[in-house]
């Protein structure tokens, strides 16, 4: 591994190690879409970072994989030469590199108008990268509008609440998808009561009785029936 005999050249990444809002440096082969990085350290999956294309535009992207490698832990064959490259790797500082891929989500002072607008100019190899400022996360996800509701907190920023358009939520089709457990049913129960206290309509066809604790204003129940008579045999099937 190549030593620097530039003392410059250390006080510059001295100077870098200090700035705390520093993550990394960009590497790699960079898109409009997508970059790498090199950290400082690990950062923590669904960090929103900032980032700087060579036109001076800031970028906003989130942190979607973080990769740890040691070179002195990697390729170990036995337990013992793991315990001895323990010891190598805690002493060498450049022995660990950290990799995190980043979805680029737009420019940053365009997604604060609400409009997701890619940069022409991917990130160049070189470009800092910094841990998003607060104020900047509050613009774009927590606007200061009527039409936008509530619907929980950023997952790395708790502290800033996490808004959608309701007006554009309703003029467009939806899909909520997720994997079981994640959430979904939660997500349009919130919805629900954000519609009934604008107040607005909303109805949901419930067909595994999940919603039937759901309190708020204006909110009616009406237990659904049909009559089997006026069925088809292939869709008495279907509801059997």
């Amino acid at each position: 591994m190549l030593e620097s005999s530039d003392p410059s050249s250390s006080s510059f990444i001295s100077q870098l190690s200090l700035n705390r809002d520093l993550l990394g440096v960009v590497i790699g082969v960079t898109n409009s879409g997508y970059v790498l990085f090199e950290g400082k350290e690990p950062t923590g999956l669904g960090e929103y970072v900032i980032i700087t294309n060579d036109d001076k535009k800031k970028i906003l992207g989130v942190v979607e994989s973080c990769l740890i490698k040691s070179d002195a832990l990697d390729d170990i064959s036995n337990f013992q030469e793991a315990l001895e490259s323990k010891s190598v790797a805690e002493i060498n500082k450049r022995d660990k590199s950290f990799k995190i891929s980043v979805k680029i989500l737009g420019l940053l002072d365009l997604l604060k108008q609400a409009k997701v607008i890619l940069p022409e100019i991917p990130p160049l190899p070189g470009t800092e990268v910094y841990k998003a400022d607060e104020n900047d996360l509050e613009e774009i996800f927590n606007p200061n509008e009527e039409s936008w509701i509530r619907i929980g907190t950023l997952l790395r920023n708790s502290i800033v609440p996490a808004k959608v358009n309701i007006n554009r939520l309703t003029t467009r089709h939806l899909g909520i998808l997720a994997m079981t457990g994640m959430g979904k049913s939660n997500l349009v129960s919130i919805i629900a009561k954000s519609i009934s206290g604008i107040p607005g309509t909303m109805v949901i066809f419930d067909y595994h009785d999940e919603y039937r604790f759901l309190e708020g204003e204006n909110i009616n129940f009406v237990q659904a029936q049909i009559n089997p008579r006026l069925l088809t045999a292939e869709k008495f099937a279907e509801v059997i």
